[in-house]
């Protein structure tokens, strides 16, 4: 009983991780993991993080700042008495305190315009993170559809070896009988080697794009990882919108566009922080202290004068001070000026970059517009292509199971239905890959 119980938990454990091995990934998967383990992604959330960390501290430099101090020392000698600043001539202990404080009142609106340019810079970081997360998108979206059409490359070439081992058998019968020659065996033995060859390249691309969409998501390479495969609509092979109503919208939605955009403006405030620093800078300053001595005496009997107690003592000699800093930049060694001609400088390479990125992105687009239409045209005449094809070889078949055809006629239509096949599998693909890429641009997500 005991074994036959070990045993069927045996089985379990077996099913479970049979069935734990015939997971198949969908494309959000893939996508969900891609996003979630990309270092370069990942790099660019953490350096982000510094740009939150200076607006934080832009922001708190509006605000007071507050420093203690502490003191405790010894004298010898002919020192200096800290609570009556006379002259004693003994070893004397003394202990102080303070408080100071200062709040920056003007400076030219520096500290504001610098909280609004490192907010400008953390949303630019946003966008960058956004950014790299479409290159992540973009390159699993083509890894993914690679690895899918393997799989359909794979099993057409599948189905022509199959259909040429059943030739083989039926020729084989044909030519026993005498019906056929028996070098129209040979021929169709020579075309199986070619078709089963074919079957093992395709596995082999099949594995290998596997590896590279593996990669992409920064896993492990096993080798029973499979793609659900999504259930493909004919597509609708219908250009409605123009090169410029797509670029249009990509530039409202693109991250790199906004960001050079947030940069832009940055240097265009930075010119103007830089130049706050030729006004006057007016702050109010404030500070507090006290001192205590053990040569300190009080004169509770003027013949028996006794030492301060501690903390009374602290409290007689508490002082204070406030007061206004201006301060009046008259001569700075070209420093101010050197800046402000930096920072004009940055702008112009900002407004710059900003263009070539918007230029970059027309140009894609307008690519990806033409690619799109080609594919399009592509996609129609394979699929009059296979149907030719297949209508051929049909034909052929019929004649050469009569004996009115040789078996070199046969194979010649038959390779042409399968490179039909061929080609209308890839401009399938290629179709998919371009339409999704298009409607990307505009904001459209990747969806299978």
């Amino acid at each position: 009983m005991r074994k036959k119980s070990f045993l069927i938990f045996i089985g379990c454990l077996l099913l479970i991780s049979a069935r734990a091995q015939r997971h198949l990934w969908t494309f959000q998967q893939c996508l969900d993991t891609a996003l979630q383990r990309n270092i370069s992604l990942n790099e660019s959330r953490e350096n982000n993080e510094q740009n939150l960390i200076n607006l934080k501290e832009s922001k708190a430099n509006l605000f007071p700042s507050l420093n203690g101090t502490g003191r405790d020392g010894v004298g010898f000698g002919r020192s200096l008495n800290p609570t009556t600043n006379q002259y004693v001539a003994k070893t004397t202990n003394s202990t102080s305190f303070g408080l100071s404080t200062s709040v920056t009142l003007f400076s030219g609106f520096q500290l504001v315009k610098t909280i609004v340019q490192n907010k400008m810079l953390l949303d630019a970081g946003n966008t960058d993170i956004d950014n790299i997360k479409n290159q992540v998108i973009l390159n699993l979206t083509t890894a993914y559809l690679q690895v899918l059409l393997d799989y359909e490359m794979l099993d057409a070439s599948k189905s022509q070896a199959d259909a040429t081992a059943v030739q083989v058998d039926q020729t084989r019968k044909e030519v026993k009988v005498g019906t056929l020659p028996e070098s129209n065996l040979y021929t169709i033995l020579s075309q199986q080697a070619t078709d089963n060859l074919a079957v093992v390249n395709a596995q082999s691309t099949l594995d290998l794009a596997k590896v590279t969409l593996e990669q992409i998501m920064e896993l492990p390479v096993v080798d029973s990882f499979d793609l659900k495969v999504p259930d493909f609509l004919e597509p609708d092979l219908m250009m409605k919108q123009t090169t410029q109503e797509i670029y249009s919208k990509a530039l409202k939605v693109q991250p790199q566009i906004a960001g050079a955009s947030l940069r832009t403006n940055s240097a265009l405030l930075g010119i103007k922080i830089n130049e706050g620093a030729m006004y006057p800078t007016l702050s109010l300053t404030g500070s507090s202290n006290t001192n205590y001595a053990v040569s300190s005496r009080t004169g509770v009997a003027a013949s028996v004068p006794q030492a301060s107690p501690f903390f009374p003592q602290l409290w007689h000699d508490l002082g204070g001070s406030i007061g206004l800093s201006l301060s009046i930049p008259i001569y700075t060694n070209r420093t101010i000026k050197s800046n402000i001609e930096h920072a004009r400088v940055s702008l112009l390479l900002a407004q710059l970059n900003e263009q070539d990125l918007k230029f970059q992105l027309r140009t894609t687009i307008e690519q990806a517009y033409t690619d799109l239409k080609n594919s399009i045209k592509k996609y129609e005449a394979t699929k009059d292509q296979i149907a030719a094809a297949e209508l051929a070889y049909k034909n052929m078949e019929k004649k050469y199971k009569v004996g009115m055809a040789t078996a070199i006629d046969f194979l010649i239509e038959k390779n042409a239905f399968y490179q039909a096949q061929s080609n209308g599998i890839q401009s399938k693909y290629d179709y998919i890959f371009k339409s999704k890429i298009l409607d990307f641009y505009q904001g459209v997500p990747i969806t299978f």
